[in-house]
């Protein structure tokens, strides 16, 4: 079976980041959120060469600070064998800083400002044997700008995320597969904002 990749969201959000300059602000962040996937589908985006593309999911996240519309890519890297994962596991994917890629972005629902954000490393533990299929993962991820008021952002946070996939299949009956998934998730840390003035943090 060709090996799918969950995103991880996992959305995964934010970060952890220290008071710089006078001006700059730093909130302490706790969100909550869900999104979907669907596999399968060409983006022609394959920045490790195994012939899988990467996956584009969207969702929703909502934060002590405000709600934002999340869209993420990811290429995870499929370990050979398992070692980390827990029993039942049949596939361990991984993200870390020689191998896989992950790149966000975080949407302001109030002002349509942005942040950009990436995973630094996850370890994703799928189930891939009866469906629906399902997965875990946990990650750690590192704010790395962004437009309007999080221009220049920085921080990192760990994220939790579970999902399962909804529908599934195989062209053939070999592939290619893919499939469509859904995945809920929660994150903590800070963010800094390095323009945000004089105000209160939150």
């Amino acid at each position: 079976m060709q090996i799918r990749y969950f995103t991880l969201g996992m959305a995964f959000l934010l970060l952890t980041g220290v008071v710089g300059a006078a001006d700059a602000k730093t909130l302490r962040m706790h969100c909550k959120g869900g999104e979907t996937f669907t596999d399968g589908v060409e983006t022609n985006i394959d920045t490790d060469g195994d012939g899988h593309s990467a996956v584009v999911s969207q969702g929703i996240e909502t934060c002590n600070i405000g709600k934002f519309f999340v869209v993420e890519e990811s290429d995870f890297i499929h370990q050979p064998t398992v070692t980390t994962c827990p029993a039942g596991t049949t596939d361990e994917l991984h993200i870390d800083a020689t191998q896989g890629q992950h790149r966000a972005v975080a949407t302001d629902e109030e002002t349509g400002e942005q942040f950009f954000f990436k995973v630094t490393s996850a370890t994703l533990c799928a189930q891939f044997a009866t469906f629906p299929f399902l997965a875990t993962s946990s990650s750690q991820l590192e704010i790395i700008g962004g437009t309007g008021k999080y221009a220049g952002a920085t921080g990192t946070s760990k994220a939790h995320f579970t999902g399962s996939y909804l529908q599934f299949g195989c062209k053939g009956g070999a592939g290619p597969c893919g499939g469509f998934a859904q995945f809920t998730f929660t994150s903590d840390g800070t963010l800094t904002l390095p323009n945000a003035g004089n105000g209160q943090e939150d």
